[in-house]
């Protein structure tokens, strides 16, 4: 290496970091743009289709379980009992937002679109038991042994209602023509 190319490598350093700084100076220095946010008081913009925190509207859930199928990483669960009408009653729903990776498929598969991505992103804690959503506040047992009651009141008003139709037909079958 001789002292033509010593001198050339040098030149090449210089031209090349000159045409580096001079896009660095463009993009990097320009007075319009804010680069710095004032976070707590100010935010940015969420861009649509952002994929936050789960949120599932209770009044809407069917509690067909196929959020919970569906997720690879069983952060949802819930439980349900069939309730006096043979509808699906929820006793618990709960997210697990620490183990969630916001992947959509059970917002996807909900039926009756009662689960949605929130655009909430801000939940730190020092617990991982804050990061667990319930979505139901009454406890499980409660609603269980509520819905019970109700299927057993049912039972009993249709016995009821058998056997006053069992004794009308046994009426009208002894009435004379």
């Amino acid at each position: 290496m001789g002292l033509k190319a010593y001198l050339h490598d040098i030149v090449e350093a210089v031209v090349t970091t000159a045409k580096g700084m001079r896009i660095t100076a463009r993009y990097g220095v320009d007075p319009k743009e804010e680069v710095t946010l004032q976070y707590p008081e100010e935010r940015w913009e969420i861009p649509a289709g952002y994929r936050g925190f789960l949120h599932n509207d209770i009044l809407k859930c069917t509690a067909c379980t196929m959020c919970v199928k569906v997720c690879p990483v069983d952060c949802i669960s819930l439980e349900s009992v069939r309730g006096a009408d043979k509808r699906m009653v929820l006793a618990s729903y709960d997210i697990n937002i620490g183990r969630c990776m916001y992947c959509g498929l059970c917002v996807e598969v909900c039926p009756p679109k009662s689960l949605k991505h929130t655009s909430g992103y801000e939940m730190a804690s020092a617990d991982r038991g804050e990061l667990i959503l319930h979505f139901i506040a009454e406890n499980a047992a409660e609603i269980k042994a509520r819905v019970a009651r109700q299927v057993a009141e049912a039972a009993a008003k249709a016995a009821e209602a058998a056997k006053a139709a069992e004794a009308a037909k046994a009426a009208e079958e002894k009435k004379p023509e």
